[in-house]
């Protein structure tokens, strides 16, 4: 009984001290994992961050000047000048924009009514009258609607081409921008539970390999 006692003990003295070493080093990596992930975090907050702002800055692409009988368009043109463009639409009925997103900024196509075919539109920019949608440049068409009071009304889009339409206080035509550039935006993702289950004696190895190094 001496005799086994004598080997037993110090063997299950050795194992659970081999077993707490490795609980112990197992947590030693997973706040190592942890800090890794914190540091990265704060870079990719930062351009999260960055991405957002871009984002949610909003640019006044085009405005309308409604009155009691009449709608008309202001709209900024290549050179910087701004077009006033008279059009013969009721402004008691809802008035809709219509946009071409396209080389990755946003430009005004055409406007009507609601008593209006968009074919029988008005177009903006005649280039944009017939669209070839063959084009790869070429992405999708966007629409604005809205009843609108007498006033200005400031269409405008955001950095990833959301549209608003907005009544306008104290604008100013020169704050118009022309073809607004959007960007689509990647969302950023931060796993750590896999990482940290999946750690094996080869992770505490290589950790107790760095520390000694």
């Amino acid at each position: 009984m001496q005799k086994i006692t004598r080997y037993f003990f110090p063997g299950l003295l050795t194992a659970a001290t081999v077993v707490c070493g490795f609980f112990w080093l197992k947590e030693e990596v997973t706040s190592q994992i942890y800090r890794q992930k914190l540091e990265t975090l704060a870079i990719e907050y930062a351009d999260l961050a960055e991405q957002y702002n871009h984002a949610v800055r909003q640019s006044a692409v085009t405005e309308l000047e409604v009155t009691d009988d009449s709608v008309t368009v202001l709209v900024r043109t290549i050179d910087g000048s701004i077009r006033r463009i008279d059009t013969s639409f009721n402004p008691q009925k809802e008035i809709f924009i219509d946009y071409i997103v396209g080389n990755g900024r946003i430009w005004i196509r055409r406007l009507f009514d609601q008593s209006t075919p968009p074919e029988a539109g008005l177009v903006i920019d005649p280039i944009w009258e017939k669209v070839d949608w063959k084009d790869a440049e070429l992405k999708y068409g966007k629409v604005i609607y809205r009843s609108l009071e007498p006033g200005i009304w400031s269409i405008q889009v955001s950095g990833n081409g959301s549209l608003s339409l907005e009544p306008s206080t104290g604008s100013h035509p020169d704050e118009l921008a022309f073809a607004p550039t959007i960007r689509s935006y990647e969302e950023i993702q931060l796993s750590l539970d896999q990482e940290v289950k999946s750690i094996s004696w080869r992770d505490i190895c290589d950790y107790c390999t760095s520390a000694l190094n």
